[in-house]
């Protein structure tokens, strides 16, 4: 956690206090916005593996905020 795949296979990565709380909140704003490459359809995803966000440069695609260790969750 906390980063989401939209529909287009699209990674967004959030802060913790920014992630959507619920998959189907996720989903209502990110899980209709096209399909993924090569005719694969549907690519949404939430709360799956990202980087580890002290090692590398990533902001909250809500707030903006760069990402630290702390942002990393449990997921």
């Amino acid at each position: 956690m906390p980063r989401i795949y939209t529909s287009a296979s699209d990674p967004l990565d959030f802060c913790t206090r920014c992630f959507p709380k619920t998959e189907e909140a996720a989903f209502a704003k990110y899980g209709n916005v096209g399909d993924g490459p090569d005719g694969r359809g549907n690519c949404f995803g939430y709360d799956d593996g990202h980087p580890p966000y002290e090692f590398e440069e990533y902001d909250c695609e809500t707030c903006g905020r760069r990402l630290k260790e702390k942002d990393n969750g449990n997921g």
